[in-house]
C-alpha cells in the first residue's frame, strides 16, 4: 500500500472539510515535532490520503 502526501495551509481545517463532504478522519491532526502539522484522512469509497503542513 502506498502512502501519499499533500501539503495544505490548514491541516485542521482541510480535516473539518474532508468530514463535512462525508469523508472520515482516521488520524486527527497533530503535530510532528520540527516538522509541521498533519492528518490522514479517508474519502467515502476508502481511499486514504494524508494531509501536511510544513513549519
Amino acid at each position: 500500500m502506498w502512502g501519499s502526501y499533500v501539503t495544505v495551509e490548514d491541516v485542521d481545517a482541510q480535516a473539518g472539510k474532508a468530514e463535512k463532504l462525508g469523508g472520515k478522519v482516521l488520524v486527527p491532526p497533530r503535530d510532528i515535532p520540527n516538522v509541521g502539522r498533519f492528518c490522514v484522512i479517508q474519502d467515502p469509497q476508502g481511499a486514504t490520503l494524508s494531509l501536511i503542513t510544513y513549519v
